[in-house]
């Protein structure tokens, strides 16, 4: 075991891409760790084009239906735009929750 020392107080909590990275990792020479953590993540692809949308479908129910229009009504927003921002946003949110 690497670290097995009794301490006065817990462990730090780990995420839990964290906690398989490190355990990934202990088996491997040190300068294959770094390649490990190294991630590729596909839409960072070079062929990944900014320009291109593609189409996405999502099932609400009708009161979140009611509540986009609501707020297209009143911003002068599309409803497409409305849920884009939404989506993408939270999408970012999630992310950067995941990996830290």
């Amino acid at each position: 075991m690497l670290n097995n020392r009794i301490t006065s107080h817990p462990p730090l909590k780990k995420s839990a891409k964290d906690f398989i990275l490190d355990a990934e990792n202990r088996g491997l020479p040190h300068d294959t760790r770094e390649r490990v953590n190294d991630i590729k993540y596909p839409w960072n692809d070079e062929r990944v084009r900014q320009d291109v949308q593609k189409v996405f479908t999502v099932k609400l129910t009708e009161e979140y239906i009611l509540k986009i229009k609501y707020i297209s009504e009143r911003t002068n927003k599309s409803q497409q735009k409305i849920v884009r921002e939404i989506i993408t946003s939270n999408i970012d949110k999630i992310l950067k929750e995941i990996n830290h």
